[in-house]
């Protein structure tokens, strides 16, 4: 699970109060988009707390990251989840067969949101990938780490990642950038360092500093935009 992903979870707290009508979201993005909609985001950070206190965090061998993140999500999302999300939620896989990237917004239960579908990157979450509707995904990352659905000049896109993105954070100007799985990124220490701290932070300040980096974030951005012009989707 992306730590750094759930910290920018604190962009969103500005945004639900937008009313965003849609929240799209790939890979642990599309844990954060879940967490907004159904206003699950302490308990998901408290999820990524839990992981780091084992002594190899999420390669523990004690441990099995994707059963128990599956256990989490089974635990805290209401017994209406499909209901929430339909048509506001909606999330990002990367269609095992083919590659092809695959968004998901209309859901028939609780166990039908394909959450677990758009975060399972082999080897790290296990050798076995999910099924959705009898077809196995994998990270919706892998194909699109921004997915968009509609016109993108109205989707306010948020990444971890210094870059082009609407909210993410402020780096200094860099020469070189990067395009990976269709996003640009900056090729910078802070991008790598961020990447690695991803699968692995190194204690819990980092896990908390990256939480409130997201803040900021998101707070310089409204600051400077204005919150009432942006109305609309948000993708993370």
């Amino acid at each position: 699970v992306t730590h750094i992903s759930l910290g920018n979870s604190a962009c969103f707290h500005f945004v639900v109060v937008l009313k965003t009508p849609r929240v799209l979201g790939a890979s642990a993005g599309s844990l954060v988009a879940a967490a907004v909609v159904f206003t699950i985001l302490d308990e998901m950070l408290h999820f990524a707390k839990q992981v780091k206190a084992f002594t190899l965090g999420p390669f523990d061998p004690s441990i099995s990251i994707f059963h128990w993140l599956e256990c989490v999500l089974r635990k805290y999302l209401p017994s209406d989840a499909h209901q929430l999300a339909s048509g506001r939620l909606a999330v990002a896989m990367t269609r095992l067969v083919d590659g092809k990237n695959i968004c998901m917004s209309e859901f028939q239960s609780k166990e039908d949101v394909a959450l677990l579908c758009s975060c399972f990157v082999p080897v790290y979450c296990g050798m076995r990938p999910p099924s959705f509707r009898g077809v196995k995904y994998m990270d919706g990352g892998f194909s699109s780490m921004q997915p968009v659905s509609g016109p993108a000049s109205h989707t306010l896109t948020v990444s971890p990642y210094s870059g082009e993105a609407d909210i993410c954070p402020a780096d200094p100007p860099c020469m070189w950038d990067i395009v990976v799985a269709g996003t640009n990124m900056k090729l910078n220490m802070a991008n790598s360092f961020r990447m690695l701290s991803s699968l692995y932070p190194r204690t819990l300040e980092v896990l908390e500093q990256a939480y409130h980096n997201g803040y900021k974030d998101a707070f310089h951005f409204l600051l400077q935009k204005g919150a009432s012009n942006h109305e609309g989707e948000l993708q993370n």
